[in-house]
């Protein structure tokens, strides 16, 4: 993704390329339900969907977690709740944050190797904190703020509940000592849909923008950190990038997108998948990853843009991802 890109094309016609071959690969059978995938620190781990016959994958107690700096795997503990829809969020290093429908459970950093012990020791179980004031099903955006001490961590979920009784709530979640729990910050909504990262180069948070008005452009707000008073805090202003990024090509409909952090800079990755060759005959379409990397920053007039730094790549989505749940929820992570 660091060469030139390639000139656009209606329906991205011959800018499909296969993805690299894997260097690591974990059957997961297919039917069942979610199998369920996340990233912290230089670890990922693959929870295994339970047989509907009782018979395991792997051990009831443990899944596997892969290393891609060792290229080694190790078992962790399962949780002690079948995550349901969950979000994961790595925090503080590599401690594992877990919400699912009717469970939230943290993970704590996987355990050094000990001298003697042939490099296995005991990782803590997951534990359940206080559970939060709102359900899984409501949560529109979420992030995380790190501390300047980078020990702590402040977890900040947007939830929004139609019907009758329609609310919009942010909370936060303080990883501090002493103030392990959930506290309301305001009567609003972060801008965002889904996963924003927060890019310490702009000082703030940047995700995918959810007004239907700017669907496929970025946006950024910056969210102080600090305790919070009697008087909750009030939404914090944002700023709209000024690009789509999305797919413009008449020959393709959009399928789903997931924004990676690249880790520094302000990069960023934006997964998308596309259909190429729209049209009645489904015969004459293939699904691909559109992937658009890109630096943001804020020009002269104070406006998030990502310059003329954008270059895209297309690539076939392998026929095993084809999915309705990876089609529309990407997973990819920068590690």
């Amino acid at each position: 993704m660091t060469a030139a890109p390639p000139p656009l094309a209606v329906s991205g016609e011959g800018l499909g390329r296969r993805l690299p071959k894997p260097f690591f690969r974990l059957e997961a059978p297919r039917g069942l339900p979610q199998y369920i995938a996340s990233a912290f620190g230089t670890r990922i781990m693959a929870l295994h969907p339970r047989e509907p016959t009782g018979a395991d994958l792997v051990p009831e107690t443990s899944f596997p977690i892969f290393d891609v700096r060792s290229r080694g795997v190790i078992f962790g503990p399962r949780p002690k709740k079948y995550p349901a829809r969950p979000i994961y969020l790595p925090v503080i290093g590599n401690m594992l944050f877990a919400l699912g429908d009717g469970s939230f459970e943290l993970l704590p950093p996987p355990p050094l190797e000990q001298p003697g012990r042939g490099g296995w020791c005991l990782w803590s179980a997951w534990f359940e904190p206080p559970p939060p004031p709102f359900e899984r099903r409501h949560v529109t955006s979420y992030a995380v703020h790190p501390d300047d001490d980078g020990c702590t961590a402040l977890v900040i979920i947007s939830v929004e509940s139609a019907g009758g009784d329609a609310t919009t709530f942010t909370f936060d979640f303080d990883m501090g000592a002493g103030a392990f729990g959930w506290k309301r910050r305001g009567e609003w909504a972060l801008p965002f849909t889904g996963h924003a990262h927060f890019d310490g180069d702009l000082g703030g948070f940047v995700g995918l923008c959810k007004v239907p008005d700017a669907v496929g452009h970025l946006c950024s707000c910056v969210l102080r950190r600090g305790r919070l008073r009697r008087r909750r805090r009030a939404a914090p202003a944002w700023k709209l990038g000024k690009e789509n990024l999305f797919s413009e090509d008449p020959g393709e409909r959009h399928v789903g997108a997931t924004l990676v952090y690249m880790g520094r800079k302000s990069k960023f990755c934006l997964v998308e998948c596309v259909v190429v060759g729209v049209g009645d005959d489904n015969a004459g379409q293939c699904y691909m990853y559109r992937l658009t990397t890109s630096s943001l920053s804020y020009d002269e007039n104070g406006d998030l843009t990502t310059g003329k730094s954008r270059r895209v790549r297309y690539y076939k989505v392998p026929s095993k991802a084809s999915t309705e749940f990876l089609l529309e929820s990407p997973v990819a992570f920068w590690l």
